[in-house]
């Protein structure tokens, strides 16, 4: 409750906008099926989510707007990341349907969706080196993919394929294929079919730490458009990466 953040990142046609913002318990209002962080709000329903968006950007620039997910069906199993089970990941909505109306910037579309949930008993960086995550759609369909590093050089794959009935499955993870590195020289790497099944559509966030990316990839025969991360939480531990933080993170200065 001390530490609460509500993160947006939005992308599309001239649009970039990315807002952190942190705040402390005084900003926090948890109930039953809601929780309002700053101005923002997360209500849940016997539908899905809706989420009110009041936020700022670093200059000062305003993200407002509303986002809905209607959950085809709620996942309630939740699975362990580490060697240790100190880590849990939740994939609560693994496909959905999301309609995002945006004030400013001023943009409106639909389309598939996600929703998932982590949680753990110590911070990150304690437990693991980082991952590769990717989360793909076709519309009908939706894969997701998670390779996870432990600090003593363990490596979880997780693989899940879910249809449009909220059934998940797992899904036998393909071989590994590599596009290519980040600007900051992160590998990114993720999971295809056969070697030159993946490409990158664009890079969304390159950060020193975490990239974030579009792609597209053959899976099970066929092909999907997909979401995919990298991170590396050793970057994130360095001292010149925290410092770089603050400038990012609306709320918190140096500590």
């Amino acid at each position: 409750m001390d530490h609460c953040g509500f993160n947006v990142v939005v992308h599309g046609p001239g649009v970039d906008a990315w807002a952190l913002s942190a705040y402390g318990r005084s900003a926090v209002v948890r109930e039953h099926n809601s929780v309002q962080i700053g101005a923002s709000q997360i209500v849940r329903d016997a539908d899905g989510f809706s989420i009110h968006i009041e936020e700022r950007t670093m200059l000062g620039l305003p993200i407002r707007g509303r986002v809905r997910l209607n959950a085809a069906a709620w996942q309630p199993v939740e699975q362990t990341l580490d060697g240790a089970g100190r880590h849990r990941w939740w994939p609560v909505v693994p496909l959905g349907h999301v309609e995002v109306e945006l004030d400013n910037p001023r943009l409106r579309f639909a389309g598939t969706g996600y929703h998932d949930a982590n949680r753990g008993n110590e911070a990150l960086e304690q437990a693991f080196t980082g991952w590769r995550w990717t989360r793909g759609s076709d519309g009908e369909r939706a894969a997701i993919l998670y390779d996870v590093w432990d600090r003593d050089g363990t490596s979880h794959e997780l693989g899940f394929e879910c249809d449009r009935h909220g059934q998940l499955v797992e899904l036998s993870a393909p071989g590994r294929v590599e596009l290519a590195s980040s600007r900051w020289r992160l590998p990114r790497t993720t999971r295809a079919d056969r070697e030159g099944a993946a490409s990158i559509r664009q890079t969304l966030v390159d950060a020193p730490f975490y990239a974030r990316t579009w792609i597209e990839l053959a899976l099970g025969g066929r092909r999907l458009d997909a979401m995919h991360e990298v991170v590396d939480l050793s970057k994130f531990t360095r001292a010149t990466t925290q410092l770089m933080l603050p400038f990012r993170t609306r709320g918190v200065g140096w500590r």
